[in-house]
């Protein structure tokens, strides 16, 4: 940051508006043991506009000087100060909080100014997203995207799975013979007779529900396990993918989202996580989308999964 960018408030004399308000908006197992689900909640996503032109318009700010500045777009709000850009062609620079007048800032902007004293006060940045930035997210928002996709709570059909089982009982009773006496001579028997019975009883019961809650995040750790699977649950797994075909797809539909709110590479740190987020994004959705249509995975696919699932849980994430 150039010492001419932190300079850019006051700017030229100009007619003097009437500061207006735009809050910022955001857009916003088988077999039982395997996918049993608990539901997690979901943060609250905002009400997008629904006048795209309305949260890409430029917001207006008082400065010190009482001039009203123009900023066509507010990224982030830091203990400094905002970075903002004056126009779509600009560079992004850094205004110093003593540049604006505050209590105007208070009245015309809560949103600016609740945002700067969490800034203020966590000595960190917090996301502001207005004007040309609206809809783009954070770091921090892109974690917390890909988290709310990832546990996205979903009733899903269970492929209807039969036992039968077959208990054969064998009963047998000993019954006694009695001596006789004929013709004055005593017989005994040499040996009792024995009466046996036999039942054989099948029975055949459903083993599944109907329905149970899973999310796709459970559903890839399934899938993406190296050991300790039995094959007939990997199959199952699989089954049930085709039987619920939404289930994943919805999952790579939300990825796009957030991949498609990614903020330029510049606006990013320099960390390979966060430079690479779009290859990894564009990895993660081809893969779960591949999973429906096969009776097997390989290891360079779960391989891929289990990395984007350690991503949406990086520290850098949240």
């Amino acid at each position: 940051m150039n010492s001419s960018s932190r300079q850019l408030l006051p700017l030229l004399p100009r007619q003097p508006r009437p500061a207006m308000s735009r809050p910022a908006r955001f857009h916003r197992s088988l077999l039982l043991p395997l996918l049993l689900a608990f539901a997690v909640p979901a943060p609250v996503a905002l009400a997008a506009p629904a006048d795209e032109a309305d949260i890409t318009a430029p917001v207006e700010l008082a400065g010190a000087n009482g001039r009203v500045v123009e900023f066509a777009g507010i990224w982030e709000a830091r203990p400094e100060g905002l970075v903002v850009v004056t126009s779509a062609e600009s560079q992004p620079v850094l205004v110093t909080w003593d540049k604006f007048d505050l209590a105007k800032l208070k009245t015309d902007q809560p949103a600016l100014e609740a945002a700067r004293r969490r800034a203020v006060f966590l000595r960190s940045a917090q996301p502001v997203n207005l004007g040309l930035f609206a809809g783009i997210l954070t770091p921090t928002q892109i974690g917390s995207e890909i988290r709310r996709v990832l546990d996205e709570p979903s009733t899903v059909k269970v492929p209807v799975a039969f036992r039968t089982t077959t208990e054969t009982v064998q009963q047998a009773s000993l019954v006694t013979i009695y001596p006789t006496v004929w013709d004055g001579l005593v017989l005994t028997p040499p040996v009792s007779a024995v009466n046996q019975r036999i039942r054989t009883e099948t029975e055949t019961r459903q083993i599944t529900p109907d329905e149970i809650v899973t999310t796709p995040r459970r559903v890839l750790h399934q899938i993406g396990r190296t050991t300790d699977v039995l094959e007939s649950d990997r199959r199952a797994l699989f089954e049930l993918n085709k039987v619920n075909p939404k289930l994943l797809e919805e999952a790579a539909q939300g990825l796009e989202r957030v991949r498609a709110s990614l903020p330029p590479r510049h606006f990013l740190a320099n960390d390979p996580t966060l430079q690479t987020l779009d290859h990894r994004l564009t990895e993660a959705i081809d893969t779960i989308r591949d999973l429906p249509v096969g009776t097997s995975v390989s290891r360079a696919k779960q391989d891929r999964i289990n990395a984007f699932l350690t991503l949406a849980d990086h520290p850098i994430l949240r």
